[in-house]
């Protein structure tokens, strides 16, 4: 009958031998999950400039393993959509923000302050569509004159109405609106204000609502 032993060295380098083994399977099996946890992304597969819309070959998918910070770039899981617009430049390469990317309105529209009557303002908020109507000057009238009203701008939108100012400005009845501009109408509008015309800013008609809406 065989009496039992301790376990020599070599047992043990034996069970230290497996120990490793083990070891290296789970590092390897971690390692190839991890190298799966990317995300596709759309890079510029060139120069794009601000304004202009997202054609096909303007992006790229790239698969990326960025985490949480994944969401704050434009997902290639799903098509651009189109009438999709670069609101700022991307260099070729660059994986592009989602924030870099909106509408034509939002990429092309671009917002200007306007003076106007302090006691109109009631009520205007942001969001809220107006038609520009501008008074210009006679030119031929003496003294401060006006012409009759034009409608300069329909169904402008109110970015934000500023505060009221308490110094010469309140005194003066005058307040600061800022307006969403086609880029097309800009001009109008600056020309308008730097020729001391007068501005109202009238609520556009709401849309009638579909009969059963």
């Amino acid at each position: 009958m065989r009496r039992l032993q301790a376990p020599g060295w070599r047992d043990l380098r034996l069970v230290v031998g497996l120990l490793l083994v083990v070891l290296s399977v789970a590092g390897g099996a971690r390692l190839v999950s991890s190298l799966d946890d990317t995300h596709p992304v759309y890079a510029a597969s060139r120069d794009l400039l601000p304004g202009q819309p997202v054609e096909e070959g303007d992006l790229v998918a790239v698969q990326v393993q960025l985490g949480e910070a994944t969401s704050g770039y434009l997902d290639a899981a799903d098509p651009v959509s189109s009438g999709t617009y670069l609101l700022r430049g991307v260099s070729a390469g660059e994986l592009v923000p989602a924030a870099a990317v909106g509408t034509q309105r939002e990429a092309l529209d671009k917002t200007v302050n306007v003076p106007v009557d302090g006691s109109a303002v009631s009520g205007l908020q942001a969001g809220t569509a107006v038609d520009v109507w501008v008074s210009r000057r006679d030119a031929e009238a003496t003294g401060e004159a006006y012409l009759d009203p034009e409608l300069l701008l329909p169904g402008a939108l109110i970015d934000h109405v500023a505060d009221q100012p308490g110094g010469l400005g309140a005194s003066l009845g005058r307040s600061s609106v800022a307006l969403v501009v086609p880029a097309d109408r800009v001009g109008d509008v600056i020309g308008a204000v730097d020729q001391d015309a007068r501005l109202t800013l009238v609520p556009a008609p709401r849309t009638q609502a579909e009969p059963g809406g």
